[in-house]
C-alpha cells in the first residue's frame, strides 16, 4: 500500500464498459513520511507538486484534498467486484499517520 494525496478528479465520456459508474482520481503519491508530516501541518500544503502524478479508480468515494491510500497491479483490480481493469485502485482514506522514529 501506497499513501497519496487526491488532487482532482478526471472524467472520461467513454468508458471501458466494466469501468463504467466508477469515479476516476487524480492523486500526487507521498511517502508515508510526508503522509505523516502532513497530518501534523494540519492540512497546510506539502511541497510544490511533483512531475508525475497518477491515476486510479475509487472504490471507497474519497474525495477532493484527502489522504488515502491505494494499491497497484493485481490487487487494485480485486478491489471491485466485476474485474475492473485498472493499474491503480483507491481502498481507503487515512484518518491519520504515526511514525515512530
Amino acid at each position: 500500500m501506497k499513501a497519496a494525496k487526491v488532487v482532482g478528479r478526471v472524467t472520461a465520456t467513454t468508458k471501458y464498459k466494466t469501468m463504467e459508474g466508477k469515479k476516476i482520481l487524480l492523486l500526487r503519491p507521498l511517502s508515508w513520511r510526508e503522509a505523516a508530516q502532513a497530518f501534523r501541518l494540519k492540512g497546510k500544503d506539502l511541497a510544490p507538486e511533483p512531475k508525475k502524478s497518477i491515476i486510479a479508480l475509487d472504490s471507497v468515494g474519497a474525495g477532493a484534498s484527502e489522504y488515502i491510500f491505494y494499491v497497484s497491479s493485481k490487487e487494485a483490480c480485486q478491489a471491485f467486484d466485476n474485474d475492473a481493469i485498472c493499474n491503480y485502485a483507491v481502498i481507503g482514506i487515512l484518518d491519520g499517520v504515526d511514525i515512530k522514529e
